[in-house]
Formats: C-alpha cells, sequence, structure tokens
C-alpha cells in the first residue's frame, strides 16, 4: 500500500492526483513506560474537522500508522489532546525539509507524544510525503 519516499525532486507536485489520494496521520508515543489517552483531530482553515481518531497508547500499543482521510481536503491545523492537556499546531509542510511533496506522494503528518510518566506530556509533529491511497 505505501511506495517508495521520493524527496529528491523539487518539481511541482501533480495536479492530475487520483481521487482516492490520501493524506496520513502516524501516531507515536515515544515515552513506552507511559500510558497516554490521545486524540488526533485535523481541521481546515474554516474549522471543518476532515480527520478525528482517539488512541489508547501504552507500551503494548506504542503505535498506529498511516491512518489516512482523502487529499483533496485541505488540512490547515493538528489539534492533539494528550490526557486532557490540548496542543494545536499547524500543519506541517511535505517533508522535513520544507520542500513540498513530489511525483504522486501527499503529505502527511506524524505525531510523537513525549513526556516520561510522571511529567506533563508534549508533542512534536514531523511531515511526511508517501504514496497512499484510500481503499
Amino acid at each position: 500500500m505505501l511506495g517508495a519516499q521520493d524527496t529528491t525532486d523539487n518539481s511541482e507536485p501533480p495536479t492530475d492526483a487520483p481521487k482516492n489520494a490520501a493524506h496520513t496521520v502516524s501516531v507515536y508515543l515515544a515515552e513506552r513506560e507511559a500510558t497516554r489517552d490521545v486524540t488526533v483531530v485535523v481541521e481546515e482553515s474554516d474549522g471543518t474537522v476532515v480527520f478525528e481518531r482517539e488512541y489508547a497508547l501504552s507500551d503494548a500499543n506504542e503505535s498506529h500508522e498511516d491512518a489516512t482521510f482523502p487529499e483533496s481536503t485541505g488540512p490547515e491545523t493538528v489539534v492533539v489532546t494528550v490526557d486532557g492537556e490540548r496542543f494545536e499546531e499547524p500543519w506541517p509542510d511535505g517533508s522535513e525539509a520544507g520542500e513540498p511533496c513530489t511525483d504522486g506522494n501527499w503529505e502527511g503528518v506524524e505525531v510523537y507524544v513525549q513526556g516520561q510518566p510522571d511529567e506533563a506530556p508534549s508533542i512534536r509533529l514531523d511531515g511526511n510525503c508517501q504514496h497512499v491511497t484510500l481503499d
């Protein structure tokens, strides 16, 4: 389902993306000793929710990779709630280098939930580029 990433070509993304092209959301628990209840919401610029999912992260379930939502949406904001604490960040650009996604790859986000069990949680967001389609 996932293709190889291509971050070396700096051309514009294709305008004829398949109708089932998808953005991805991956969530990771950085400190596996911790147990965290996490909700991830992705909103468009007008506040429309285009993705929402809840996660119960622990050592036994430390990640959930590549949940999808349609590429035709315009993700603008990522809201992550960890154990009741809310974090709001802009949707990251398509790659860690800041270049747009190319060659049939679409933007995704990786959410890293950080903090030891006895510490307040924090998050880190990274962008990625993958060729993913909806089933």
